[in-house]
């Protein structure tokens, strides 16, 4: 799953600039020609002066007289005054050919991005805005990336002193005191724990690790050891105190890993602070399975503008934008889209197995486990979530990609607020898949292939 949002560069309307000062100064020259040309004939053919005496008749006939002299050099001056109109018809013809080029180039320019990006979370963070629309998302890009930051110091398992290591080294021990949002993220985590009857577990990082996912080095492990991660997974071992936003475990050994909803959460704090900057139109992505979108494409003037997609659409200016165009990749041919979903205010999240896995007697596993078999789940190709949060989008969908589809749909009727697209099919059959669209109407989405 990607964005598919084209960057047209400010170097084309430049490149259209160049060119049409060659083309101005080319008739230029044309007609400057002409004028030389004119006014030279007119001082040969030019007749003499009232003062002068007038020729006599007779010589009027002669061959070479001055005065067939004079016809002929004006029907030159005539032919060429009318090739000089012709060549002004053409300039003019251009200019006004090149001031609409230049008007449409405005106008389409009013849906070019602005794109800021950064490494962080092990994958990268990108920015979008409308270009020129806010003087200040250059200022709030820097912000939001300074804040991405202190989220990964906090959440990341990687790092001795982030909060949560701290939290995996003592909270068996002690009750540790929380940071208040990242005790609400670890309440959301849980629910949606309950929700999907265990599906998504913020303490399976033992089970990723047995099966050699850690270092996206996968292995075929043994059932006792599959066994033995099981014992230290399951987020019953969370004891939350809401009155403290503290934490403590209840088994020795329990770590959590924020891995699978930390991403959303960076993403949702970001768009908490465009928000604060009176920023209301905007992309977020990260790491290419997280987004959220807010507004749309829209011009300086302030009218909604459609948004560059690949298909022709029929919405004008001025007239209610379905949001921005997020392509969902297809999951067993590479650089396919598989479908297209038009994001307005709200977030998206897929999950699949296409690009880690292994094989192993003929049978491929993927790095998405279900944290109650212990065994990496098969049950779809990629799980995608729409929502207004994109931290529940992150959960979601790995709890969609591990659950069975009669508890997806189960899930999604209990929750209408939830959208979801499910692909199935057989791995072997790259071209051949099942799609599935839960809670989603049918001008919010369209089939790319």
């Amino acid at each position: 799953m990607g964005l598919d949002l084209r960057f047209p560069g400010l170097l084309l309307r430049r490149k259209l600039a160049i060119l049409a000062n060659r083309q101005y100064l080319r008739w230029h020259s044309i007609l400057h020609e002409a004028a030389i040309q004119i006014t030279r004939i007119d001082q040969m053919v030019m007749p003499p002066n009232r003062d002068e005496p007038e020729s006599d008749a007779s010589d009027l006939n002669q061959p070479g007289s001055s005065r067939r002299e004079f016809l002929r050099g004006r029907s030159a001056l005539d032919a060429l005054r009318s090739e000089g109109e012709r060549a002004a018809e053409k300039l003019a013809d251009a200019v006004l050919a090149e001031n609409a080029k230049q008007a449409s180039l405005q106008d389409r320019q009013s849906s070019y991005l602005e794109q800021y990006s950064k490494n962080a979370m092990a994958c990268e963070f990108e920015l979008l805005f409308n270009l020129h629309q806010y003087p200040q998302s250059g200022a709030a890009a820097m912000e939001a990336f300074q804040l991405i930051d202190l989220l990964e110091d906090q959440m990341t398992v990687y790092r001795d002193h982030s909060e949560v290591s701290r939290i995996n080294r003592n909270a068996f021990e002690q009750e540790l005191v929380v940071e208040r949002r990242l005790f609400e993220l670890l309440e959301l985590a849980i629910q949606i724990h309950q929700e999907t009857g265990q599906a998504f577990d913020i303490t399976s990082s033992p089970l990723t690790r047995v099966w050699g996912f850690d270092h996206r080095q996968g292995r075929m492990p043994i059932q006792v050891q599959i066994d033995e991660a099981l014992e230290l997974v399951g987020s019953e071992n969370l004891i939350l105190k809401p009155e403290k936003s503290s934490i403590r475990f209840h088994r020795s050994g329990v770590r959590i890993d924020l891995g699978g909803i930390g991403k959303g959460h960076a993403l949702d704090r970001v768009a908490e602070l465009f928000e604060f900057h009176s920023i209301g139109d905007f992309v977020i992505h990260g790491g290419q399975s997280s987004v959220l979108a807010r507004g749309s494409s829209v011009c300086r003037s302030g009218a909604v503008k459609e948004s560059t997609t690949d298909q022709d659409s029929s919405i004008q200016p001025g007239e209610q934008n379905p949001g921005w165009p997020i392509g969902i990749s297809h999951p067993t041919l590479p650089g396919v889209r598989l479908a297209e979903v038009y994001l307005r205010n709200r977030a998206l999240g897929t999950s699949g197995t296409g690009r880690q896995g292994f094989y192993h007697q003929g049978k491929r596993y993927g790095h998405i486990i279900d944290p109650r078999s212990g065994w990496p789940a098969s049950h779809f190709l990629s799980t995608t979530v729409i929502s207004d949060s994109a931290a529940v989008c992150d959960a979601l969908a790995t709890a969609f990609f591990v659950m069975p589809f009669e508890s997806v749909v189960e899930y999604c009727s209990a929750h209408p607020e939830i959208s979801a697209i499910l692909v199935s099919g057989d791995v072997t059959q790259k071209a051949q898949v099942r799609l599935d669209v839960l809670n989603l109407a049918d001008s919010q989405w369209q089939l790319m292939s």
